[in-house]
Order: structure tokens, then sequence, then C-alpha cells
């Protein structure tokens, strides 16, 4: 088998493997645990969707960590909280347009494997410039050409992109190639059966990357009916003829956030990148008790709510109510939320 980056920009490959899926109305639902092992192969590129720690399938990738699926490949468009597995054999490389998560920190584990090797960096990008790679191959080009990245490092660092000339003007011009990864798994808010996804707000790469994988996994607060889906179609961002499996993951992006339903958990998060992966050996006790050491993504939840003293899940959603309301109290649809209290006390800083 090829390694996953020869695949990654194989053009025809990508169009043999699209012509092989079925454009039925086939019945995908299946439980995360069956979705993962059926679609998620040692070896394979797997590219990060939503924003990070905003609608990121997260109980997906904790999935693959119990499983120990082992060198995969990261595309970072960008990540948030899925780069440790590095530590334990589970990600060899990737390519990367941006790692963190903001104001919670930089993550130690993925700058532990940076700094000593074991984790490799095949290719940087700028945001655009992945975006644009991603979009090439959702309109079936081979590549586009752009501005973006000309004069910056990461045409050195970037073996993938071209500087040509212009024909028109004769001005230097970036070749983007179009990117296939091997999977993508997406969190949605509603689903249908067949695998049609509605997203509430922003879509980021979405779209491109839906087009773009060649395994497509869609998790979702709730499976709900095609009339439904067939009902609001503006609505529908990921489309049944591209998805291989559909499941229902209530807080599937916990400890992340989901638009309209929960906000992120931020003390967790903070703790996590602050404290509980600051070494090697913290993050291994962490991995030990909360993946390794659960059954599925709704142990794991109540693992961290008996830890931290709280029902984490009224928590995490009378967050994303307050912020609705301090988002809409200018035009009255959700009422007034000028009396919203945001102060916030963080968890400790140490040096990240």
């Amino acid at each position: 088998m090829t390694h996953a980056n020869e695949r990654l920009f194989d053009h025809e490959l990508a169009r043999e493997w699209k012509l092989k899926k079925t454009r039925a109305l086939v019945d995908k639902r299946m439980e995360l645990k069956e979705a993962i092992a059926r679609y998620v192969e040692d070896g394979d590129s797997l590219i990060e969707t939503g924003f990070a720690y905003a609608r990121g399938p997260l109980a997906a990738y904790w999935e693959i960590g119990r499983q120990k699926k082992k060198n995969l490949v990261g595309i970072y468009t960008p990540d948030g909280l899925n780069n440790i597995w590095h530590e334990f054999g589970g990600l060899e490389g990737c390519h990367v347009a941006y790692v963190g998560v903001e104001m919670r920190g930089l993550i130690s584990p993925f700058r532990r494997g940076v700094e000593a090797g074991t984790l490799k960096i095949y290719s940087e990008w700028s945001h655009g410039g992945l975006a644009l790679s991603l979009r090439a191959a959702e309109q079936g080009l081979n590549y586009v050409a752009c501005k973006s990245m000309l004069g910056t490092d990461i045409i050195r660092s970037n073996p993938y992109i071209k500087v040509s000339e212009d024909p028109w003007t004769g001005e230097p011009v970036c070749l983007v190639p179009a990117m296939y990864p091997d999977v993508a798994i997406f969190h949605v808010h509603h689903a249908d059966k067949y695998g049609n996804g509605r997203i509430w707000g922003l879509s980021v790469n979405d779209t491109a990357i839906a087009a773009a994988a060649r395994k497509v996994i869609v998790t979702c607060e709730r499976i709900v009916s095609t009339d439904d889906i067939r009902a609001n179609p503006y609505q529908v961002v990921i489309p049944w003829y591209v998805v291989d499996a559909v499941c229902e993951v209530p807080f599937g992006a916990w400890p992340g956030d989901m638009p309209g339903m929960y906000y992120f958990d931020r003390p967790l998060q903070e703790r996590v990148v602050r404290i509980d992966w600051k070494t090697p050996e913290s993050t291994r006790e962490w991995v030990e008790k909360y993946i390794y050491g659960t059954e599925n993504h709704y142990e794991m939840i109540c693992l961290a709510a008996e830890d931290h003293g709280m029902n984490v899940l009224d928590y995490i959603k009378s967050l994303e109510r307050l912020s609705c309301a301090a988002a809409y109290q200018n035009i009255g649809t959700w009422g007034s939320g000028a009396d919203v209290d945001w102060t916030y006390e963080e968890v400790a800083k140490r040096a990240i």
C-alpha cells in the first residue's frame, strides 16, 4: 500500500475511488465504534474539520485513540486537541496550517514531538493556501493558481507548492495542487440516515473537504427524518453521496463548541492544555484514564463531570444560551444579554 502522502495528491486515484462510490439512498446508520473500525485504517491521512474546538468531531477522535489506530497523517486546517496520538504511536506526521487553542495556549504534546523530531512536519501552509488546495479537489481541478504564500518561507518548507509564471501578466504565481485526504469526519447538528448533514452557522472548509475526502464519516447531535432535511435544504452542507457512515453522537463536539446547542468546556480545555498534557507522563496518565479507561464518549463525559465537580452538560448548554442572548441583544431575538456576567477565573496558567 502506498504512503498516505503519495495518495494525498494523486488525482487519478481520487477519481477512481469516487467513481466507485454508490449514489444510492442507502441507510448508513451505525455505531461510532463500528464506523471508526471500518473506515479509519492504520496509515490513513485524517483531515481536521470544523474549526479546531468549534464543531470538531472530538468524540470520533477519542474513539480513534481507543481503537489505537497507528501511523496516521494529520492535516490541520487548523488543529485543536487532535494531536496527542503521536506519543502513543497513533500519529506519524502532519501537514500544518495552525495548531493551538488560541487563548487557552499552545499544545505541549505537539511541541514536544516537533522539537524531538518524533512528529514529522511534511508541509506547512497558510490557512488560505490549504483551503485552496481543498477547493481545487472539490472543483475537479488538478491545481489552482494564486498569490497566497508568495514571498513567505512557506514556499521553502512546502514541497507540494510550485512557483510559476502567469502566462498573461508574467508575474509569479503559486500553483497549489488539489488535496485528497483519506478520511474526513464531520460533526453536524442533524443528519438523516443517508448522510445529508445539516450545519447551523459557518461551515468553514467543510463543503470542500467533504468533496475531496475518499472516506467520510458524519457524526451528529441527532438523526432526523429525510422529510425534515428536505424541508430545510438550504441548511444541508454535507450531501449524502459523499458519506460512508452516519453516527448519532449527542455532545459529540465536547469539550468543544457546538453553535446554538452548547458552548466549549473552557475549564476542562484550559486544564488539559495548561496542566494535564504538560509532560509526557501526565499526558499518558490522562489518556489512560479518560480514553483507554472509558468505553465510549458518554463514559468519558460522566468521568469528567465527576472529576470537575459540576454537571458538565448543563454547564456548557447554559453558557451557549448566554452567548446567544449576548449576541442577539440588539435585535431582540433571544432577549437581552446586557446583564450577562462573563467574568471568569481562568485555570492557573503554567509555562506552555
